[in-house]
């Protein structure tokens, strides 16, 4: 996500604040949404955030460079995740619910049409409405994959679960997706 990545974290490393500051700015959001989307509250998803950023910050010396850095963010947050539902097991995971003021960061498309606009805002309001009738451990698969745009290999590491087993996953839910959209427009 960042240019000169591993400089800015051994700047980290020595309490560098401006290198703090970079770190947080390049990832909060994509950490913010992963929460979020997980959780469906903003304050809790917020502070959740936050906790992660301390948690980095504090084990920072034991990141492991040979990795991407997005990787093991996203995993320690999903591990924090987990952490969160076994504290407060009346939450179901993953759970979605869907509102205008809610839909998830897809990048910007420049110079488009307010025509084009309005069916890209209704696909996506189409898309998200079936997202949330998907079982929960697609739910994040497809948060990881489309909305924070991670590759298979860092899913894979963050979930902690075999290449095939993550493609099959995801394959399934896609296959899943698309059944829950063709049942809508009937």
């Amino acid at each position: 996500m960042l240019e000169n990545e591993k400089e800015i974290l051994e700047r980290c490393l020595k309490g560098d604040k401006k290198a703090m500051e970079t770190l947080v700015i390049a990832y909060q959001k994509p950490i913010y949404n992963y929460f979020y989307r997980n959780i469906k509250d903003t304050e809790i998803a917020s502070d959740l955030t936050q906790d992660i950023f301390l948690k980095v910050f504090s084990n920072l010396q034991k990141y492991n460079f040979s990795y991407k850095f997005s990787t093991w963010i996203f995993a320690l947050s999903h591990n924090y995740l987990i952490d969160y539902y076994r504290k407060k097991k009346s939450i179901s995971f993953s759970t979605y619910s869907y509102d205008n003021s809610s839909t998830p960061d897809f990048p910007d498309n420049k110079h488009i049409s307010k025509e084009d606009e309005l069916i890209e805002e209704e696909l996506k309001d189409s898309v998200w409405k079936a997202v949330e009738k998907l079982p929960e451990e697609y739910k994040e698969l497809i948060t990881l994959r489309y909305v924070n745009g991670l590759k298979y290999e860092e899913i894979s590491e963050i979930l902690e679960i075999p290449m095939g087993t993550l493609k099959n996953k995801i394959f399934r839910a896609k296959k899943r997706l698309i059944t829950i959209l063709k049942e809508s427009k009937k």
